[in-house]
């Protein structure tokens, strides 16, 4: 049942009431609150699919990128003791998400898309357990509310990564779902069947936080600091609770051989944790969320005027309620998960690690289920008001995935110029708030790249020459993707000193051994003793990536580096150049 439905003060109204209305708009509305409130699951269904294919139609087909490979090519391990040591030396995240893969993979077989399964089942799960628990809260409605709000996140993108981000985020919101479940009880003893089920569902919570990701640490500490808040309401430990929050701590004890192997790693400036950067994280968040967002707040501050009783008895009958008590800890905890992305910022901040905004991913959970619980409290659960928002909701959702390139390409025809470059500067909106951003390559080859074609097929570009990759991802999935005759001619080149000097990032310099442990084709050479065997090469890069230092290195040393043309279907926004060394850069070997 849900809580608001236990307090009469907060009901909403009558079916009677709302069929009086003469408009047909405000019946048809009603009508269709009323089918979702009556048939909940249907809408939820219904929904889930049509935005799961929205957001997810390709997962299946996409090459899997760099860090993909990564959990693709571990969870292929021989065996499990190799497995979990690739887990200590090699990608460092704990061990359930390769474990969940390779069970994919003997139940599917091997391919991209049983790669992603996990991942993929893991958000749509999360997306059940947040209509679960905003439908128990307040309403089906206002679930339904929760749900459109969770597919219009930028993260969504997580749900088709074959990463442990996603993992992380379901056990979180499993933990919040089972902790509230367990709060519920009159009573803290193992009393009922569903507290038992909730209490053993939480432990597995944090164990799979804690053995998902080493930043489920932060939300499985949130949990702990919600449950001191309802102490300090209570007065009265939950000792059950307090077990099942404890039993997943020894998972810990897993991080130890990842912050070791962690802290030797250099990474560039540029994903350092800035406050400009964390800023953004969090506007990014929310960014194609403005207008919902704003119209839950005009609702829920104007609705004591829009509300206007009929009368002074109707008024003093129905009065605004407060928030109940047994929710503040949940309030608490949502602001707790809110606050995490800003916590791992300022942590890595003071570390020198990347911050990206996969690490935050926790804060979908308050972002999709705090408008909920807000408009629903401040409207008394209203059902003009939900569907209202769900409208806004689902307009916005088709807006930002198929409906702003329709208008775009629309706009010509449909206004006339002046018109449609005013609609054009609107659906830019909201901007994003970047820093200063570097151009492509150095300004002397600036012609040369506006004049460059784009290249489809390497193969057909001086197949003699060997094929150099700029950085440790474009190696990686080039060597997935081309076939044997491209593999046996792509290198990576390693050079420590200049890595840390020119990109201040180090993390590709040991794929020499990476070549000893995954099924890698391509080469990891020495830079100065690839540059004395091979004075004219093609190299494949884009020039100024962060993590770049070969082709930036090699105009340095003078090398005559010609572009050839443009390269996709990769992570790194690629160049294609002919490189001839033109002096001896490094000393000859004797």
């Amino acid at each position: 049942m849900s809580l608001l439905a236990q307090t009469p003060m907060i009901s909403a109204r009558s079916a009677v009431q709302a069929d009086a209305n003469p408009f047909l708009t405000v019946r048809l509305l009603k009508a269709v609150a009323r089918f979702l409130d009556t048939r909940g699951w249907v809408a939820f269904a219904a929904v889930t699919s049509v935005c799961g294919w929205l957001r997810l139609s390709g997962f299946a087909s996409r090459h899997l990128d760099h860090d993909e490979l990564y959990t693709f090519y571990i969870a292929q391990a021989p065996t499990l003791r190799q497995l979990l040591a690739l887990t200590r030396t090699v990608d460092l995240h704990p061990p359930l998400c390769y474990l969940l893969i390779r069970a994919s993979f003997a139940i599917f077989g091997v391919s991209s898309w049983s790669c992603r399964l996990p991942s993929v089942l893991a958000f749509f799960f999360t997306v059940v357990l947040v209509f679960w628990l905003a439908k128990r809260v307040l309403s089906p409605l206002y679930g339904i509310i929760s749900v459109l709000f969770f597919w219009s996140v930028p993260f969504t993108y997580q749900a088709g990564e074959a990463r442990p981000y996603s993992l992380l985020l379901f056990f979180t919101t499993l933990m919040l779902v089972s902790w509230y479940r367990a709060t519920e009880a009159q009573h803290s003893g193992f009393t009922s069947y569903d507290r038992r089920f909730a209490l053993l569902t939480l432990a597995a919570g944090g164990f799979g936080v804690l053995l998902s990701h080493v930043l489920g640490v932060l939300p499985y500490t949130a949990f702990f600091a919600a449950e001191l808040v309802r102490f300090s309401i209570r007065r009265k430990s939950d000792w059950g609770l307090w077990a099942a929050l404890l039993a997943p701590a020894i998972s810990g004890l897993t991080y130890l051989p990842l912050i070791r192997s962690h802290s030797v790693i250099l990474f560039t400036d540029e994903y350092h944790a800035t406050p400009m950067r964390i800023f953004n994280f969090y506007w990014w968040s929310i960014r194609f969320l403005a207008v919902p967002l704003m119209l839950v707040a005009l609702l829920a501050c104007l609705w004591p005027i829009l509300q206007r009783p009929a009368s002074q008895d109707q008024r003093q009958a129905t009065p605004p309620a407060p928030l109940p008590a047994t929710l503040r800890p949940l309030g608490f905890l949502l602001g707790c998960l809110a606050l995490i992305p800003l916590g791992v910022g300022i942590l890595f901040a003071r570390t020198g690690t990347a911050f990206f905004d996969r690490y935050g991913i926790v804060i979908i959970i308050p972002i999709v289920l705090i408008p909920a619980l807000v408009l629903g409290f401040r409207t008394q659960r209203n059902q003009m008001a939900g569907v209202a928002v769900a409208l806004v909701l689902s307009a916005t959702l088709f807006l930002n995935t198929y409906g702003k390139v329709w208008l775009i390409e629309q706009l010509g025809n449909l206004a006339p110029p002046r018109v449609a470059r005013y609609a054009l500067n609107l659906l830019s909106l909201p901007p994003i708030i970047t820093e200063r951003v570097k151009p492509r390559v150095a300004p002397h080859l600036q012609k040369a790249l506006d004049a460059a074609p784009a290249v489809s097929n390497l193969d057909e570009i001086d197949p003699d020459l060997p094929l150099v990759a700029n950085t440790g991802l474009t190696f990686l999935e080039i060597d997935r993707q081309g076939d044997a005759v491209l593999a046996k001619r792509l290198y990576l080149l390693n050079d420590r000193q200049a890595a840390a000097s020119i990109a201040h990032d180090t993390v590709f310099e040991n794929y020499d051994r990476l070549t000893k442990v995954f099924p890698i084709r391509g080469k990891v050479e020495p830079y100065c003793a690839f540059i004395n065997e091979h004075p004219r090469f093609l190299a494949l890069g884009a020039y100024n990536h962060p993590q770049g230092w070969l082709l930036k290195k090699l105009d340095m040393d003078g090398a005559d580096l010609h572009i050839v043309g443009t390269y996709a279907g990769i992570t790194e926004e690629a160049q294609l150049y002919e490189v001839t060394v033109l002096k001896a850069a490094c000393p000859a070997r004797p």
